[in-house]
C-alpha cells in the first residue's frame, strides 16, 4: 500500500517529533518491595548462619562427650562390680555381728546339739548359710512394703547345716539319721529358734574299709 503524505513540510517536522519519546526522560516509580525482599535474604542468610554454627558446635559437643563416655564406661563396669561385693561383705558382716551378738545362746544352741546326739551318729561339719529368696505369689498380694532394706516380695532365709555320718548302712543306718532328726526336734532348747529340720542328700561311703553313711540335715530358722 503507497502512503502519500500531502502535509505541508513543516506540519510533517512537528508530527515526526512528537512522534519520538525520549527514554531516558521516564523516571521508574520507586519499588519498596524490593528493598524488603533484600532485607529478608539478608536475615534468613544469617539465621542459616547461626544454625550451621550452633549445629556444628552441638555435634563437637555430642562426638566429645561420646569420647569421655566411652573412657568412664569400663570404670563404671568395675565400680558396680565393687558395690555388688561391698553389698555381699556388708551382708556377711551383719550376719556375723548378728551371731556375735547371739554368742551366749549359740553356745547353748551347741551345747543342746551334743546332748541330742544319739549312738552310731557323729557330726563332721556345721555350716551357717542365708539366702534371700522370693515369697509365694499369694504372700504377694496387697501394696509393696519395705522392711530393713528388703523388698515386701523377698525374704531372708537362714539354715544351719548339719553335715554327719551314721555308722551303720542300709535300713538301720537311715533309722539312726531318723532318730537323730527326732532327738533335735524333742529338745525344746535346740528347736527353738528353728521352723523345721530336714533331711538332704545320703550317701555310702568307705572309711578305713568301713561302709558308713553320710548326711546333710538342714535346721530352718523362723523367718523374722
Amino acid at each position: 500500500m503507497i502512503e502519500i503524505n500531502l502535509l505541508p513540510e513543516e506540519s510533517k517536522k512537528k508530527r515526526r517529533s512528537s512522534e519520538i519519546i525520549d527514554v531516558s526522560a521516564m523516571s521508574m516509580p520507586s519499588l519498596p518491595l524490593i528493598g524488603m525482599a533484600a532485607w529478608a535474604a539478608g536475615v534468613i542468610l544469617i539465621i542459616q548462619l547461626i544454625l550451621f554454627v550452633i549445629g556444628f558446635m552441638t555435634g563437637a559437643t555430642f562426638k566429645s562427650l561420646s569420647l569421655q563416655y566411652k573412657d568412664i564406661l569400663p570404670k563404671k563396669l568395675e565400680t558396680e562390680k565393687l558395690k555388688v561385693r561391698v553389698d555381699t561383705t556388708n551382708k556377711k558382716v551383719a550376719a556375723i555381728d548378728e551371731l556375735m551378738v547371739k554368742r551366749f545362746s549359740w553356745e547353748k544352741k551347741l551345747n543342746s546339739l551334743s546332748d541330742s546326739m544319739t549312738p552310731g551318729i557323729w557330726l563332721t561339719e556345721l555350716e551357717y548359710d542365708e539366702k534371700i529368696r522370693a515369697l509365694p505369689k499369694s504372700a504377694e498380694a496387697g501394696p509393696a512394703k519395705k522392711k530393713g532394706g528388703q523388698s515386701a516380695e523377698e525374704t531372708l532365709s537362714r539354715y544351719l547345716i548339719l553335715y554327719g555320718a551314721a555308722s551303720s548302712m542300709g535300713e538301720e543306718g537311715t533309722a539312726l539319721i531318723g532318730r537323730f532328726i527326732k532327738s533335735l526336734k524333742d529338745d525344746p532348747e535346740f528347736y527353738s529358734d528353728f521352723s523345721d529340720i530336714e533331711l538332704g542328700t545320703i550317701k555310702r561311703e568307705k572309711v578305713d574299709d568301713q561302709e558308713i553313711m553320710t548326711f546333710k540335715i538342714t535346721c530352718f530358722f523362723k523367718a523374722r
